[in-house]
């Protein structure tokens, strides 16, 4: 078996088929039931070091709901669109439901948080990343409240 040099041709490799994980699929934004053949958007992981993805959630796939905006280092994260597919399992009389022709909208490697938009993305909206504020260095907040006179700031009591 030959390996590729293409990190994210071997993670698709792993979504071709992979379990959505639950026997009842539903939109965790807005509840809709999904069913057999319907479009998806799902949010794959794999933290560093582990060896396979998760789903760790499905939208619709009408793609009306915002996508995934906060992304973690450390964990490799994909937003991938799709449809649901079922394997049947006829001696357990079990159905696993899948997810069935990956195409990766978002990527997240494990060394940023930050996102990669694919440029030919089947969806035109790109993630919002929420503005993040640097917290206000102690030194500043204690020149912009303090009072002249050593006084509490805003005449309060503490």
């Amino acid at each position: 078996m030959t390996r590729s040099n293409d990190p994210q041709a071997a993670d698709l490799a792993q979504f071709t088929r992979i379990s959505l994980d639950t026997d009842n699929p539903i939109c965790q934004v807005c509840g809709q039931p999904l069913h057999e053949g319907d479009d998806i958007t799902a949010y794959a992981y794999r933290a560093a070091g582990e060896p396979a993805y998760a789903i760790g959630y499905l939208m619709c796939g009408a793609d009306v709901h915002e996508h995934p905006t906060v992304f973690t280092r450390g964990v490799r994260e994909y937003v991938l669109t799709g449809h649901v597919g079922a394997c049947s399992n006829t001696r357990t009389q079990s159905t696993t439901f899948v997810l069935l022709d990956p195409i990766p909208v978002v990527t997240s490697p494990t060394t940023t948080a930050e996102p990669h938009v694919h440029p030919d993305a089947p969806t035109p909206r790109n993630p919002t990343q929420p503005t993040r504020q640097e917290p206000t260095p102690l030194l500043t907040a204690i020149r912009e409240h303090a009072r002249s006179d050593g006084g509490c700031p805003r005449g309060g009591s503490e």
